[in-house]
């Protein structure tokens, strides 16, 4: 049995998206557009699309970041880790918060990345009867794939 099998038509949905990982695993040449056009074809109507990565450090960086827009994501910049430079960046508590928070009225949360950090939030909302869907890049987190409804990579599903 499929996601869509189990959901209904039309059916609303979020999308989280935590860009570095998914980009450091394999992910960096996923078509934005084609995301969004399978999830519409699939009866999904996007509430909230957010796409989490640090602030833009080069044009060709900003110019990126406004086709990201451009394809329907707002961009949820995160900060640096710790003090200092260290050059780590985490969306986990952020996206993870906000999965939660903005959880009211959706039927569905599409959620890309690959880390384990988001088993607790799926968990919430399977809880409240949201479906998940997990579209990851290679060498997911296993556990992950163990708590979402359905999951695929992202190649699968030619995106």
């Amino acid at each position: 049995m499929t996601f869509n099998d189990v959901i209904s038509r039309p059916f609303r949905c979020n999308v989280y998206m935590d860009w570095l990982n998914f980009k450091m695993n394999g992910g960096r040449d996923i078509k934005f557009d084609k995301l969004f056009e399978h999830i519409h074809l699939r009866g999904g109507n996007v509430k909230i699309a957010n796409f989490y990565a640090p602030e833009a450090e080069d044009e060709n960086q900003r110019r990126f970041y406004d086709a990201i827009r451009r394809s329907g994501f707002k961009i949820e910049y995160i900060e640096e880790k710790g003090r200092g430079h260290s050059g780590k960046f985490n969306c986990d508590t952020m996206m993870a918060v906000d999965m939660v928070a903005q959880a009211d009225g959706i039927d569905a949360v599409y959620l890309l990345t690959n880390d384990y950090d988001y088993i607790h939030p799926v968990r919430y909302l399977r809880s409240r009867g949201i479906r998940t869907l997990l579209i990851h890049a290679e060498r997911p987190s296993n556990d992950l794939r163990d708590e979402v409804d359905e999951w695929r990579m992202f190649k699968q599903l030619e995106l």
